[in-house]
């Protein structure tokens, strides 16, 4: 994890601890390095990603402020963490209720997405994942051929995909393709979320690429839009 993404984490913890609330100033950059014993550089990197994602903003010549309820778990889709850096960047504990790996046949989706045959061998990696003991997103996590078998030895529940693929399989994550939709949860998503049947829900749909552009994830996640947040920073 990048320095300053630990950072962030950091902030959003102190801003939770002392129970900032909207529109609550923050302590200056020297005041905030010295008491989260972060170095100034790291600091600014840190704010301004906070900055881009909606999370606090500046106003000259009077400080920065917070700038939403921290009750949510945000994120900017501008870059592409993983589900349990989400979580730990909102300064929550990750976990797992349900952990379940199997080898299934490749569909018409998935054939296209990791670029396989169909009825090809793919594992798949489901998990509910939650936040301080809370369910709020479901995963499920079509691997490339190449990462299965890696993976099949993997006992971890908690595990990151991605510092699995880049630490242990020593393979570089490249570009993100995801897709965003609105979905009603229907009963199975509404037991496994614990949220009423007919709540809404966001799909992301998301394929993960390497440097080279060679498929290693097809992703479909179930998240709870009471538990997250996303930001997107657009320019002209």
């Amino acid at each position: 994890m990048p320095a300053y993404v630990s950072a962030k984490k950091q902030i959003i913890l102190y801003i939770k601890s002392k129970g900032l609330m909207t529109g609550d100033r923050l302590p200056t950059e020297v005041e905030l390095s010295e008491q989260l014993n972060i170095s100034r550089l790291t600091l600014r990197e840190a704010l301004n990603a906070l900055k881009n994602d909606g999370l606090i903003h500046a106003v000259q010549g009077r400080g920065t402020f917070v700038a939403c309820d921290y009750t949510h778990i945000f994120d900017s889709l501008n870059i592409n963490y993983s589900v349990t850096e989400m979580i730990e960047a909102a300064g929550y504990r990750p976990g797992v209720a349900s952990f379940k790996k199997e080898l299934i046949k490749a569909d018409a989706v998935v054939t296209e997405r990791l670029r396989v045959a169909e009825g090809t061998d793919v594992l798949m990696c489901a998990r509910i994942r939650l936040a301080n003991d809370e369910p709020v997103v479901y995963t499920r996590d079509c691997l490339s051929p190449r990462l299965t078998t890696p993976f099949l030895g993997v006992t971890n529940e908690n595990i990151s995909l991605y510092s699995f693929i880049e630490n242990d399989c020593d393979i570089r994550l490249g570009v993100c393709l995801a897709e965003l939709a609105p979905l009603i949860a229907n009963a199975e998503v509404s037991a496994m979320l614990n949220i009423p049947e007919g709540s809404p829900i966001l799909q992301m749909q998301a394929s993960v690429n390497d440097v080279f552009g060679e498929p290693l994830i097809y992703a479909n996640e179930l998240f709870r839009p009471d538990k997250f947040r996303f930001t997107i920073s657009r320019g002209r």
